[in-house]
């Protein structure tokens, strides 16, 4: 290779270098690497073509090397991203009639860490398509709800939408892969059919593997809708702990359907089972925190099933919410120490919504964001429970603590499976805006068949308007004067909370509110407790489709 070749060489390389300064991080790399293989590229070739040097030659001198692009010349935006994780948060919102509001756009979001507004950097709207992992638990303590769990599984995936996925695994003393990641419903129905029932229960080792290999490489929404009792006897690489810390780091969403095992799977046994063995009634008790545990981290809820009836509900329920789920993501504007708490909002500019998202994460050792638990006294150790907590263990009624129940500040952040029961004064809040309300906190707790809920009166667009949802797949069968809720600031409003029922077949319920899934009008009605409406008749007459 002659001097004039070599030097037109050097100078595209040191042209390529040169340009490769203005690309962002990732492209600087991959067209490093590129250019490098091209240099030595130009090295061979010039050594192959190259006559041996004469005595009275002189070598040219070394070109310098060419130095890394200094940090400062990279794009801003790019040193965030490799400094910062990406903060997400699913978001679910829901309109003043309880229903979800699917049609929103970006711009109508907004998001704040520890109060300080920062920019969208990702957005997925409620038509992106979702992952469902279907993990059913096969083990001998659910052997008794085996074909109940299979049915409810395939009506997910019945409910599923075109563009979605689901892959399923079984997990007793084996855990089965029976079908990987696919939009193919025959395919997946034929999975759930081909489950058969095993022997322990390797429920820590199983949800690892589905979050930390089958979930991990898959992009945008995700969800693990697990179908089991709780209950761990044989786990061999994960444990309690672990498995949680696990579910703190991962972004999918777990649904847990929990069956109540303890009488079938206990029934016939001389004696106590030891702890430990799957069989003994702590071991139901360690399962049910650990369910609730995992609901909490993900913000979502435990489904209880003693009924096909509550498994049906169950299941649409989760199907609502994953349907009607956006998807918000940031990069902090400063990076969070390790251990460090940061508080989350998200918030709408149409104030009469009420949002359902993420409220907190902590730090990591590495900078990145983990999930952290909502409710006062879950912990990711278990030594904090008792035999009270558990809710498949037959315990009395009032004794029996209700998990995740706790105060918040008035607002729109009021979950949509929880009831506001109470209204007080809490001194870290801010205070009322309504006239003469001396309440700003509500206790918030899951509501009973037959419940009571504040209808929480708050300020919105200068006027009073109602701000507490119904939960879903509750009716309001009428009006109530309670207590323990805050009077309207209007007189003639002497009614400050609501009666609220699950249904059960044929019922009377007042107008204006959503209708369960699964139920239909039948007729129209008077109802003396229900609120009065510009028409004679303020009630319906629902029973279930048939």
């Amino acid at each position: 290779m002659n001097l004039s070749a070599g030097v037109l060489s050097l100078l595209a390389c040191d042209g390529m270098i040169n340009a490769m300064r203005f690309l962002p991080t990732k492209t600087w790399l991959a067209a490093g690497i590129n250019s490098a293989l091209i240099l030595i590229a130009i090295g061979f070739s010039g050594l192959q073509a190259q006559t041996p040097p004469q005595s009275n030659q002189t070598k040219p001198p070394a070109a310098p090397s060419p130095t890394p692009p200094a940090a400062e010349e990279i794009d801003p935006d790019d040193v965030i991203r490799v400094k910062t994780s990406l903060v997400s948060s699913p978001v679910l919102v829901i309109g003043r009639n309880g229903k979800f509001v699917p049609s929103l756009k970006q711009d109508e979001f907004q998001i704040f860490e520890d109060g300080v507004q920062q920019e969208v950097a990702y957005f997925a709207p409620v038509e992106n398509p979702v992952t469902v992992a279907l993990l059913l638990d096969t083990s001998r303590s659910a052997l008794f709800n085996l074909v109940e769990i299979q049915d409810a599984a395939l009506a997910l995936v019945d409910n599923m939408r075109p563009q979605d996925q689901a892959l399923v695994i079984s997990f007793a003393g084996d855990i089965t892969l029976l079908a990987d990641v696919t939009s193919d419903r025959a395919v997946l129905r034929q999975a759930i059919r081909s489950s058969r029932p095993g022997g322990d229960t390797r429920l820590y080792d199983a949800i690892d593997l589905v979050l930390t290999k089958h979930l991990s490489s898959v992009d945008g929404r995700k969800a693990l809708l697990l179908f089991t009792d709780g209950v761990d006897n044989a786990s061999r690489s994960s444990n309690y702990e672990s498995s949680a810390l696990n579910v703190q780091r991962s972004e999918a969403l777990i649904y847990p359907v929990q069956f109540n095992t303890y009488h079938s799977a206990t029934k016939g046994l001389r004696g106590v089972a030891p702890v430990g063995s799957g069989f003994n009634k702590e071991d139901y008790v360690r399962a049910d925190a650990y369910l609730h545990l995992l609901s909490d981290l993900s913000g979502t809820g435990v489904h209880p099933a003693v009924q096909i009836s509550d498994l049906d509900r169950a299941v649409s329920k989760i199907v609502d919410e994953l349907h009607n789920e956006y998807s918000l993501g940031y990069y902090p504007r400063a990076p969070g120490q390790p251990g460090q708490v940061r508080r989350l909002e998200v918030r709408l500019k149409q104030r009469q919504f009420v949002v359902r998202s993420r409220t907190a994460y902590v730090v990591d050792q590495n900078g990145a964001a983990m999930r952290m638990a909502k409710s006062e006294g879950l912990q990711v150790e278990p030594g904090a429970t008792s035999a009270e907590m558990s809710l498949p263990v037959p315990v009395a009624k009032d004794s029996r603590p209700q998990l995740g129940a706790r105060w918040i500040c008035k607002g729109p952040n009021v979950p949509t499976d929880f009831a506001v029961a109470q209204e007080g004064l809490d001194s870290m809040c801010p205070p009322s805006t309504r006239a003469n309300d001396q309440t700003n906190a509500w206790f918030i707790r899951k509501p009973g068949q037959v419940d009571v809920l504040c209808k929480g009166f708050v300020i919105s667009n200068g006027r009073e308007v109602l701000g507490v949802p119904i939960p879903t797949g509750y009716v309001v069968t009428g009006e109530a004067q309670s207590k323990s809720c805050a009077k309207s600031a209007n007189p003639m409003l002497t009614a400050n909370a609501w009666t609220i029922r699950l249904p059960q077949g044929r019922e009377t319920i007042c107008k204006g509110f959503m209708i369960p899934r699964g139920y239909v009008v039948v007729s129209q009605t008077t109802k003396a407790e229900c609120p009065v409406t510009t028409r004679p008749k303020n009630a319906w007459v629902i029973q279930i489709k048939k």
